[in-house]
């Protein structure tokens, strides 16, 4: 029998069982090994934080199915049609929290052999924050201000660090989150909250603010703050999705300054930019040693402890990143 993380209720976390069937033409049935939790999203998500009329109420209601994007996965079966898997490969996927999954081979990419399977579940938030990095977009020798050192976070710090940025600075209210930062690439890092660090962080850019600066929180208090920090003529990205965008608001520094604000999101495929194509990018960096992975998976839980991983980064979000399930026990 499969099993399945579900959200029953608002603030309610539940393993439970649930059949697979047979993979159709072009589809393949895969059983997962692991799958990577995106924190801000599925908290978003199960605690209902999001306003009526949001894509958040349009999108999710309960009982939640739809409860994460990133597992990777070996495959068991192979549908009439499909030419590219065979049973055994490694695949990564953007599916919920399941034990066994029936799908689009479309929809998978395969993981290269030998790649640390843990590690390739981190392709997900790898995609989302490329967004940024390609709608910024990042620049040869250019500067950046990632405001929230979480999982979006750390994967937009090191494609800013594969894309040579001269500067990188964080701000996050963890020390943990920012010790990772500066393992992944960062330049500068500062311990607080944006509005709080103003002063310091206009010290740390000759008082002129940042050209670029990425609010990756998803915390609509935090937009007024990103405005502030941002030098004239700056770029304010919004990569982290908040519930309630009504609360974003504009202030004088938008029409004084002449900033320009950019929002990008996870499904933004631009220029050809697909999931597919991210995926190779992100394995061959990760290959070579330009994105760098380590340390980055925090904590790791059974399916069967699935309430306590979700009060952990509901009730104590600063001591962890990558918060990993291990299914390969189910």
């Amino acid at each position: 029998m499969s099993r399945r993380i579900v959200f029953p209720a608002k603030g309610q976390v539940r393993l439970e069982p649930f059949e697979t069937r047979e993979p159709a033409e072009g589809e393949i049935r895969v059983r997962t090994l692991y799958s990577l939790m995106s924190i801000g999203t599925e908290t978003t998500i199960l605690q209902a934080k999001y306003d009526p009329g949001t894509h958040f109420a349009a999108r999710f209601s309960f009982p939640q199915l739809k409860t994460g994007v990133q597992p990777v996965a070996r495959v068991e079966e192979v549908g009439a049609g499909v030419a590219e898997f065979e049973v055994g490969y490694f695949l990564f996927m953007r599916m919920a929290h399941t034990s066994h999954w029936t799908l689009d081979a479309a929809q998978c990419s395969r993981v290269p052999d030998g790649f640390d399977l843990k590690w390739a579940c981190w392709c997900g938030l790898a995609k989302t924050a490329f967004r940024t990095a390609h709608a910024a977009p990042f620049a040869l020798g250019g500067t950046v201000l990632i405001v929230g050192a979480g999982p979006v976070g750390q994967m937009a710090v090191r494609w800013a660090r594969c894309a040579g940025l001269a500067s990188i600075t964080v701000v996050d209210l963890s020390e943990l989150r920012l010790r990772l930062a500066e393992r992944g690439g960062a330049t500068d890092c500062h311990l607080g909250g944006l509005a709080d660090l103003h002063g310091a962080l206009l010290d740390a850019s000759q008082g002129e603010g940042f050209e670029l600066v990425v609010d990756t929180t998803g915390n609509p208090a935090v937009f007024a703050a990103a405005l502030s920090i941002a030098a004239p003529f700056g770029k304010v990205v919004l990569l982290g999705d908040t519930g309630y965008p009504s609360r974003q608001a504009l202030s004088s520094d938008m029409m004084t300054k002449g900033l320009t604000i950019v929002a990008t999101h996870d499904h933004h495929d631009r220029g050809g930019w697909t999931q597919r194509r991210i995926d190779q990018l992100f394995f061959k960096l990760v290959h070579d040693g330009l994105f760098t992975l380590d340390g980055l998976i925090t904590h790791e839980f059974v399916p069967r402890d699935c309430e306590a991983a979700y009060a952990l980064v509901s009730d104590h979000r600063e001591e962890a990143v990558g918060v990993l399930f291990d299914w390969t026990q189910v």
